[in-house]
């Protein structure tokens, strides 16, 4: 009897067995028209969750992009992925509210229900498959996105393309010479030298967008050092650039020496008026160590190139009468094409001397003034002989550079124009502001910073 119930009990078991398995599937599409509200529910629930955290996301995005942050990579895919779920969740949806109201304004017995079955099965299972699959997944990742964003040195303002550049024949040997220096691996110093005014600094920024754009150097690092250089911060500039931090200043030449050895970096010192104790006082590699370093100066006494040891050293020189004459006509824009302006241009341009920084001066402000006379007034105190207070050689150009002064609108811009000649270089527009608010220069009451 025993035998007989174990060979009953072997024989049921694999049947329960397969019956087992054949329950599965024929319950899961009644398992998903019954859940078919539920399912619904949940993934309305979940998309407005992924809603929320989105939009959360965003927001940090945003703050981020403005304090000029990158954005990780991952986070970028996130929201991309999550607005496509998004999207397709409200799709689904859609379709559900659609399918109900056709229903209900067309109802139908017997005949209808088989195909409304299938899409209830079909929909219902996209929606739980939705959630589950995609939109959990990414709710779930929520904290694998902080933060979103990392820190890094922007671009500097002179790497952009600059449209006021022109290629003057006059400067394209110095250009050459220079570009040639900077690929010739036994070259480290590169020196640009003539008086001011000549668009040196506007050269060698040129060149320097040249080498990022192809790719000649790891970095480039761009610093104004000015009549008189401020160590420290000519050491600050180039460690900002670099990337480099420094827990006290005096372990600041020690960790740019080690930062800069044996690299690949163009070091631009614009407008040095003396020598600078690159090596033991800066902490510029100059010796074997320097790698592929290069050292590109812009300077009005080739003295001080040779002093500090360049050898490579080119002069620029005025613009002849074609270049300037294009140089003005770009600043003043079409005013000066009427018939009644074009001959006093010309003669205000040839007054200019071929010195780009007082085409420049004088045809900017010139370009919006249209009456005749004007340009009159401008050419006659061009061709007044110089006054005694300015000496040698730079007189007539010092006199010349003046005029733009003189031609301010107000004597509000002037005084202001005073104070930040009398300012650092790279002095804040906020630290101006105190001093004019200060000096009572812009006239009103209870005046704001924001007001000013």
């Amino acid at each position: 009897m025993v035998e007989v119930a174990g060979s009953v009990g072997g024989v049921l078991s694999p049947v329960l067995q397969v019956a087992q398995w054949l329950a599965a599937p024929i319950w899961r599409p009644f398992k998903y028209l019954y859940n078919y509200t539920t399912n619904f529910k949940n993934l309305e629930a979940e998309v407005d969750k992924l809603k929320n955290t989105r939009e959360e996301v965003e927001r940090k995005i945003i703050a981020a992009k403005r304090n000029v942050e990158v954005i990780y990579e991952n986070v970028e895919k996130w929201q991309d992925s999550a607005q496509e779920m998004i999207d397709k969740a409200e799709q689904l949806i859609k379709e559900k509210e659609q399918f109900i109201r056709e229903k209900a304004n067309n109802p139908r017995c017997f005949k209808g229900l088989c195909s409304n079955f299938i899409i209830h099965y079909k929909q219902s299972r996209k929606a739980f498959k939705l959630k589950r699959d995609d939109i959990d997944p990414l709710l779930q990742q929520e904290g694998e996105l902080s933060p979103v964003s990392y820190q890094t040195n922007p671009p500097d303002i002179w790497l952009r393309s600059s449209e006021n550049y022109l290629a003057f024949e006059s400067r394209n040997s110095t250009v050459k010479n220079v570009w040639d220096a900077l690929n010739d691996e036994n070259v480290f110093m590169i020196g640009v030298y003539g008086m001011g005014g000549l668009g040196k600094t506007t050269l060698v920024e040129q060149i320097g967008r040249k080498a990022v754009k192809d790719k000649l150097f790891e970095d480039i690092v761009f610093v104004e050092v000015s009549k008189s250089p401020d160590v420290k911060k000519i050491q600050t500039t180039i460690a900002n650039k670099l990337g480099l931090k420094f827990e006290n200043e005096s372990e600041m030449a020690n960790k740019l020496y080690s930062r800069m050895k044996d690299k690949n970096i163009l070091l631009i010192l614009d407008n040095i008026w003396e020598p600078l104790g690159l090596e033991r006082i800066v902490g510029i590699p100059c010796g074997a160590d320097r790698g592929k370093n290069k050292l590109l100066f812009t300077t009005r006494n080739e003295d001080v190139l040779k002093t500090m040891g360049s050898t490579n050293n080119f002069g620029m020189g005025f613009l002849n009468d074609d270049e300037a004459w294009a140089l003005f006509t770009k600043m003043a824009g079409n005013d000066i094409q009427t018939r009644e302006l074009c001959s006093l241009s010309k003669n205000i341009c040839k007054e200019c001397n071929g010195l780009p920084i007082i085409i420049c001066a004088i045809a900017k402000t010139l370009k919006n003034t249209s009456y005749e006379s004007d340009w009159r007034l401008v050419l006659k105190e061009l061709k007044e002989p110089s006054p005694t207070e300015f000496s040698r050689f730079l007189e007539v150009e010092y006199k010349n550079i003046a005029l733009s002064y003189k031609y301010l609108k107000d004597d509000e811009l002037k005084e202001i124009f005073l104070i930040s000649s009398l300012m650092e270089n790279n002095a804040s527009i906020s630290d101006l502001l105190r001093h004019v608010l200060c000096l009572n220069i812009l006239k009103g009451a209870n005046l704001t910073m924001e007001d000013a």
